[in-house]
């Protein structure tokens, strides 16, 4: 999406005036009828910056298909009691990126679900990191809304999926770059765990610290080859980014 925002460079500044593109945080449909796998990728999704949505019936998914606000899909096959093949193409005709949790006796149904147009496979027992990984594919909807003006230092540049710094792209996860944004909004300050939470987690209250911290060291490994850029952790306090570019203070 477009957006009115207008910028200007200042000494090595580039100031974002008015408006700017925010994402929206992405909402993950979860269609199960088994309550405790729902509670748990529920919790998984949360811890990652993602909004979780059910939907126990067809109807409930039928609903929520005319939601534009549906990011992805994640179909539990196995508690499922409908025909999942033609649930699946019902799911991507929104548009919506889907992933299936299959049991592993059920090969014929993994091949309905891929003619149907299935994006992701994710074999139960349930693997946590093959669904971060789906979950990291997805894109975000970017949003115009009116926010105060910031200024960040000319060498970076914000793109959906990644932050350009000094011409060197970095992929990142939609979480890791809203947290990176807020650190750079705060360039040279201390952010608390707290603070990070609030403005980061769409539901900071089901997630903890060390939430904050697994999130932190991923961003850290992300930019460990930048000499000048690094996240350093305030004992006791949180975390504060210092960046020693050409123009490093306000």
């Amino acid at each position: 999406m477009s957006t009115a925002a207008s910028s200007h460079r200042v000494e090595g500044w580039r100031f974002i005036e008015r408006q700017r593109v925010v994402d929206v945080t992405p909402v993950i449909l979860v269609c199960s009828q088994d309550a405790e796998l729902y509670l748990l990728l529920a919790y998984i999704l949360r811890s990652e910056g993602y909004e979780a949505r059910l939907g126990a019936s067809e109807g409930d998914v039928v609903e929520a298909c005319g939601s534009a606000d549906i990011s992805a899909v994640l179909l539990d096959c196995v508690s499922w009691p409908s025909d999942i093949g033609r649930l699946c193409a019902l799911l991507k005709d929104t548009g919506a990126s889907v992933g299936a949790l299959i049991g592993g006796d059920m090969r014929a149904q993994h091949l309905q679900l891929i003619k149907a147009g299935l994006d992701e496979c994710i074999m139960r027992p349930l693997s946590p990191s093959k669904l971060v990984a789906f979950l990291h594919g997805i894109k975000p909807r970017p949003e115009a809304v009116v926010l105060p003006g910031f200024a960040v230092p000319s060498e970076f540049e914000f793109e959906p999926h990644a932050v350009v710094v000094s011409g060197k792209r970095v992929i990142l996860a939609p979480l890791e770059l809203r947290i990176f944004k807020f650190l750079l909004e705060r360039h040279g300050q201390i952010s608390t765990r707290k603070q990070l939470l609030e403005a980061v987690w769409p539901n900071p209250h089901v997630v903890g610290n060390r939430t904050v911290d697994v999130h932190i060291g991923r961003l850290r490994r992300a930019f460990a080859g930048f000499g000048n850029l690094r996240i350093r952790a305030v004992y006791g306090s949180g975390y504060t980014l210092e960046h020693h570019g050409a123009y490093s203070s306000y």
